[in-house]
C-alpha cells in the first residue's frame, strides 16, 4: 500500500502521472529527426523572443537577438579567421560568463566539437585533457594564461575578438548531421585519469528537452540564476535549457557572501545548486535575513541532500518548490527527479525516471531486482552520451546490453522513487557486512555540530575495512565547542548498528571537492592515517 503524502494525495497516482512521457516522445521524435546542430536547434526555439532578456551577466545583457548574433559573428571567426572545420575539438578554458555561452554555441554552430576545460585543472591536468582530445584551438582569457604557458599550449584570447571580425555564419542552414560529436566532456575525476564523455547534437538536444519539464522550470518567465560552473554538464541539465524556453540566465560565480543579494538584486525565480552550495547559503540566511519568497523554484543536485538539513532550505526559500535529481555527465546531467510536491514525503530519494528515459536497478548478472533491494542503476534514452573518446573497452563497460551502467547503489520503492546507498567503488564491506557510507553520513549530519561529513573506508587487519569518518563542525552551533570524537562516535552508536559507527572520526576545516561540489574521497583516503591507509 502507498503511503500518503502531507495533503493526503496517493503518490503512486501522482507520481504515476509524472511519468507519463507521451508529450516529449512526440516532440523528441519530430526535433531529433532533424539534420541540425544544437546550436541551430537553440536559435530557432528562441525565434519568437527577440527582443527578451537572455543573458544577464554583470552589467552587460544580452536579448535573444543580440545572443544569436554574437553566436553567428564568433562562428564566423572560427570557420573563417581560425580555419576550424568540421569534428576537429575547440577547448574552452573560461570563467563564468556570457562570453563562455556564446562561445560554446558558435563551435556548435559549425559543426566543430567543444571541450569545455575546468577552470581549477593544473598545467598538467590541461596538458593532458588538451592531448586527449586532440584540440586544435584553445579559447582561453589572461587569467589562465600562466597556466597555459606551463602546458605548452597556444590560445586565443577570447574576451578580444569581436563578433563583427568576420562575415556572421549561417547558423540555421550549416545541415550538422545531428548523431555528430558535439562536446566532449571530461568527467570530473575523483580518481585517476578522467575520460571524455562524447555527447553528440542529438543527446544534447534530448537533455535540453527532457530538462524544463523534469526540473520543474519550464516557465517563459524564468529568471534562473547560473553559479555553478558553466564547464560542467549542468550547463545543459539546468542553464542552456533555459535559453530554449524563452527565459532569462543570470551569469555569476558562487560566493557565499554576495549570492543572496544577487538573487534579491537580480529578482531571481529558479535556482540551481549543489548541497553544499545551500548548506552554506542558509548559514548566511541566519544571520542576513533577506527576504527570498519571490523565489519559486530551488533544486539541488550532484550530491545527496541530508534530509535533516532540507527544512534549512525551506526556511530559506519559503515560497520555492524544492526539486532533488541526480544524473551523471554520461546522461546529460540527469537520469531521475523528485517531484517538489514529494520533496518531505519521499525525504531522501532522488526521484522519479525523467520523460524520455528508462531506468531499472539491477543485480550483478543486469537482472531486475525487487523493490526495496539494492542494486545497480542503470538507464537509457536519448540524453545518454554516445561513447568515451578513444576508449572503446570503457565505452563497451560501461554501455554494456545498451544500457549505461552508472556504478550507482541504490533501491526503487513501490511507487518506482529511486533511494541511493553509495558508488560500488565507495561501499564499505566489513567483514562481510556491507555498509553504506551515505547511511552513516546521515547520521552524522543528525547531530547539530556537524555542518558536513563524509565517510571512506579504512583498511583493517582484522575485518579488512572500517569505517572512517571527517568531519566539518558547525562552528556557530553551541555544540562545536565541545564536541569531540568521542561524542560523535556515541551519537553514532544509538543510531547506528555496532558495525557501522566509525573506527576514527576526523575534524578537518572543509571537505576536498570538485568544481561542482562532488567530494573528492580518494583525497581524504590519503588523509587516513597511516595506519588505515
Amino acid at each position: 500500500m502507498s503511503a500518503t503524502n502531507a495533503t493526503g494525495a496517493d503518490p503512486r497516482a501522482a507520481l504515476a502521472r509524472r511519468r507519463d512521457a507521451a508529450w516529449l516522445e512526440s516532440v523528441l521524435a519530430a526535433e531529433l529527426s532533424r539534420p541540425q546542430s544544437y546550436a541551430a536547434f537553440m536559435q530557432r526555439r528562441a525565434a519568437g523572443h527577440s527582443e527578451r532578456a537572455a543573458i544577464a551577466c554583470g552589467e552587460r545583457i544580452l536579448t535573444y537577438a543580440q545572443l544569436y548574433a554574437e553566436v553567428a559573428g564568433l562562428a564566423g571567426y572560427l570557420a573563417n579567421a581560425l580555419g576550424v572545420r568540421r569534428s576537429e575539438r575547440v577547448a574552452l578554458l573560461l570563467d563564468n560568463g556570457a562570453g563562455y555561452q556564446c562561445w560554446y554555441l558558435a563551435v556548435l554552430a559549425i559543426g566543430a566539437v567543444a571541450v569545455p576545460l575546468n577552470t581549477k585543472l593544473t598545467a598538467r591536468e590541461v596538458a593532458f585533457q588538451l592531448g586527449n582530445a586532440g584540440a586544435v584551438a584553445v579559447l582561453s582569457e589572461p587569467r589562465f594564461a600562466a597556466v597555459l604557458e606551463e602546458a605548452q599550449a597556444t590560445w586565443i584570447d577570447g574576451t578580444q575578438v569581436g563578433a563583427d571580425a568576420q562575415p556572421a555564419f549561417d547558423v540555421a542552414s550549416a545541415g550538422v548531421p545531428s548523431d555528430a560529436p558535439a562536446a566532449i566532456y571530461y568527467t570530473s575525476g575523483t580518481t585517476g585519469n578522467p575520460k571524455g564523455v562524447v555527447h553528440t547534437h542529438r543527446s544534447l538536444v534530448a537533455g535540453t528537452l527532457q530538462g524544463p519539464r523534469a526540473w520543474e522550470y519550464d516557465d517563459e518567465q524564468a529568471v534562473t540564476l547560473a553559479m555553478t560552473p558553466l564547464f560542467h554538464i549542468a550547463n545543459h541539465t539546468w542553464f542552456l535549457p533555459v535559453l530554449s524556453i524563452g527565459g532569462t540566465m543570470v551569469i555569476d560565480t558562487f560566493r557565499t557572501e554576495t549570492v543572496l543579494d544577487l538573487i534579491v538584486r537580480r529578482r531571481v525565480t529558479h535556482v540551481f545548486a549543489v548541497p553544499t552550495m545551500l548548506l552554506l547559503m542558509s548559514q548566511r540566511h541566519q544571520t542576513s535575513r533577506q527576504n527570498l519568497s519571490h523565489v519559486k523554484n530551488v533544486a539541488f543536485g550532484a550530491s545527496a541532500m541530508p534530509p535533516e538539513k532540507l527544512t534549512d532550505v525551506r526556511r530559506m526559500f519559503p515560497n520555492a518548490r524544492l526539486v532533488h535529481g541526480m544524473g551523471q555527465t554520461e546522461s546529460c546531467g540527469t537520469i531521475v527527479t523528485l517531484p517538489a510536491e514529494f520533496a518531505f514525503a519521499k525525504a531522501g530519494s532522488v526521484g522519479v525516471r525523467i520523460d524520455g528515459a528508462e531506468v531499472r536497478v539491477v543485480d550483478e548478472q543486469g537482472r531486475d531486482v525487487p523493490a526495496g533491494v539494492v542494486g545497480e542503476l542503470v538507464t537509457r534514452g536519448p540524453n545518454v552520451m554516445a561513447r568515451y573518446h578513444e576508449q572503446a573497452e570503457a565505452t563497451a563497460a560501461v554501455l554494456a546490453g545498451g544500457w549505461l551502467h552508472t556504478g550507482d547503489l541504490g533501491y526503487l520503492d513501490d511507487d518506482g522513487c529511486l533511494f541511493l546507498v553509495d558508488r560500488k567503488k565507495d561501499m564499505i564491506i566489513r567483514g562481510g557486512e556491507n555498509i553504506y557510507s551515505s547511511e552513516v553520513e546521515n547520521v552524522l549530519y543528525m547531530h547539530p555540530a556537524v555542518l558536513q561529513a563524509a565517510v571512506v573506508a579504512a583498511r583493517s587487519e582484522l575485518f579488512g575495512e572500517e569505517v572512517f569518518a571527517f568531519v566539518v563542525k558547525r562552528m556557530e552551533a553551541p555544540e562545536a565547542g565541545t564536541v569531540d570524537e568521542a561524542a560523535l562516535r556515541a551519537h553514532c552508536a544509538r543510531n547506528l548498528a555496532s558495525f557501522k559507527v566509525p573506527i576514527g572520526i576526523a575534524f578537518i576545516d572543509a571537505l576536498p571537492q570538485t568544481a561542482t561540489g562532488k567530494v573528492q574521497k580518494h583525497r581524504l583516503r590519503e588523509m587516513l592515517p597511516a595506519q588505515h591507509r
